[in-house]
């Protein structure tokens, strides 16, 4: 059941309907339907997938409340303790029991997600270091399932035991409030990664019915569809037909391909958190926030605060800062600094935890080289910035350039996107030979520009009328991200009462991915791109 078909907008709106009649009689109701309605919804997605799901659940829930009774008795402890030697052995008898808990309670879901995901991966790569070796054996690959959801479901799981380990709250008693946390419909498939506390705040004491949280919904939900359906949809008929047969094309137009393609992928997810979020605030629950109009960037650091938001923040959270802080960094970095490179420590310090960040990203997004490769790209091109930061600066006072001028911030912004787009032909690539392929023909044979002529541009997948309607679609998309960058758009309208206005807009869009919406032949209802990450 697919974010974007009609049976999920029924479903939810029948889990919605009873929803709100449960909190009529009992705010501590609400909790239980949602619980039901997301397993069944999982169920309906397939009920092999559940036993992961389950799994991850039970183990992180448990472990939760070992690790939370355990740090109770550690402060009965202290507070019987007279001496310091005393306390420090309790603290630290303490600490390596709570880190046994931890990393037991963590194998299980680790261990779900790599098998589902890596285990292929891992064998063939097994199988080529062998080969290369002269090992005649070779090991049989083994396809498992991949339940839907796993990387997102298990990372909120993963933040939830990590934040009890680190004491930024207490482990939750109520195993309904923790399982309707990590099931939650809207956001078990493509996120967005929301964190334990800030979801619970949210319906712990029940949701009263009120009617903004519809019509806020409603029209983000529109605006979501509009988004997939009309941009994106179509974007990927050229899109497709440019990356599926680039041996046929070079120069300018794989460079557009790429330009359409990360418009289509932009359209195409935050299209669904659009969705998802939406449905979301109907049932008076804001989930994290995943987009902030990226390519208003300036520079790629600020553009990876700005997409994949909640993803970003995981990593900076449970990667970054712990590899930063690790013994091994602070060894390297006070190794440089007793040998007068202070600077260098320095440097090391705050780039390699990037780099590791940024090898983890790749893998997340998928088992192959190729992502590896666009991570590893993300990883040079933010290290680059910081090892060059004072160069640039230097270089841009020399030149007297005025960085406040309007003119130098679209300059940048179109920098950024470009090298956003560079990344993505890995990205989107079948894979890491294809990509050096891709990059060798834009290169190749020229710039390309026979492909532009009247008669050629209607043959890439979109016909004439399509060329013209995407095109629009886009400066639609454009004029409605500058409104937002500059106010909420949503929350204006629902304060304003523009009722008139509001529903006009709303209506509009319901026509607008009706009439104009990619469907027929061919269309894959379910293919978001980020659902098989």
């Amino acid at each position: 059941m697919s974010y974007q078909s009609v049976g999920f907008l029924v479903f939810s709106l029948a889990v919605l309907i009873i929803y709100y009649i449960c909190g009529e009689i009992s705010g501590k109701l609400q909790k239980y339907i949602l619980l039901a309605g997301s397993l069944a919804y999982y169920c309906i997605a397939g009920t092999k997938y559940l036993p992961f799901l389950l799994g991850t659940l039970v183990i992180t829930f448990v472990s939760g409340l070992l690790m939370d009774r355990l740090y109770k008795k550690s402060d009965e402890k202290l507070s019987a303790c007279k001496e310091l030697a005393e306390k420090k052995a309790v603290r630290k008898k303490t600490k390596f029991k709570a880190r046994l808990i931890l990393n037991l309670s963590m194998v299980i879901p680790v261990g779900l997600l790599v098998l589902c995901k890596y285990l292929g991966f891992i064998i063939k790569n097994a199988n080529a270091v062998m080969r290369i070796a002269g090992v005649g054996k070779q090991f049989e690959v083994i396809r498992l399932i991949l339940p839907i959801g796993i990387s997102f479901y298990t990372f909120m799981a993963l933040s939830y035991i990590l934040d009890i380990y680190w004491k930024r709250y207490k482990a939750e008693k109520n195993f309904i409030n923790y399982a309707a946390y990590l099931t939650y419909f809207p956001h078990i498939v493509q996120g967005p990664i929301d964190r334990y506390d800030k979801f619970n705040n949210q319906i712990k004491d029940g949701v009263r019915f009120n009617p903004d949280f519809i019509r806020s919904g409603v029209m983000l939900i529109v605006w979501g569809f509009f988004k997939k359906i009309v941009i994106a949809d179509r974007l990927t008929l050229f899109v497709d037909e440019i990356f599926n047969h680039y041996q046929e094309y070079h120069g300018l137009i794989i460079i557009l391909a790429t330009m359409a393609y990360s418009i289509q992928i932009y359209a195409d997810f935050s299209g669904c958190i659009d969705i998802v979020s939406g449905v979301s605030e109907c049932f008076g629950i804001k989930l994290a926030e995943n987009f902030n109009h990226p390519y208003f960037s300036r520079t790629m650091l600020e553009f990876w605060r700005r997409w994949h938001i909640s993803l970003q923040e995981w990593f900076k959270d449970y990667i970054y800062f712990p590899v930063s802080m690790s013994g091994f960094v602070k060894g390297v970095k006070k190794n440089a600094k007793n040998h007068g490179h202070k600077k260098f420590g320095e440097l090391f310090a705050s780039c390699f935890p990037i780099a590791v960040v940024w090898v983890v990203t790749g893998l997340w997004h998928g088992s192959s080289w190729k992502f590896v490769a666009w991570g590893m790209f993300h990883a040079v091109v933010l290290i680059s910035s910081k090892v060059f930061e004072e160069t640039n600066a230097k270089i841009t006072k020399a030149l007297k350039i005025n960085t406040e001028s309007w003119s130098f911030a679209l300059f940048q912004m179109f920098r950024t996107f470009m090298i956003c787009c560079a990344g993505r032909i890995f990205f989107r690539a079948p894979r890491l030979s294809a990509s050096l392929g891709i990059l060798k023909n834009i290169f190749n044979q020229g710039f390309g520009v026979e492909y532009f002529g009247s008669e050629q541009l209607v043959s890439y997948g979109l016909d004439l009328r399509d060329l013209h309607l995407v095109i629009f679609a886009i400066i639609v998309l454009l004029v409605g991200d500058i409104l937002q960058e500059k106010m909420n758009v949503r929350e204006k309208l629902i304060k304003e009462n523009s009722f008139w206005l509001r529903w006009a807009l709303i209506l509009l869009g319901v026509f607008a991915v009706i009439i104009f919406g990619i469907y027929g032949p061919g269309y894959d209802a379910s293919a978001f791109i980020y659902q098989e990450f």
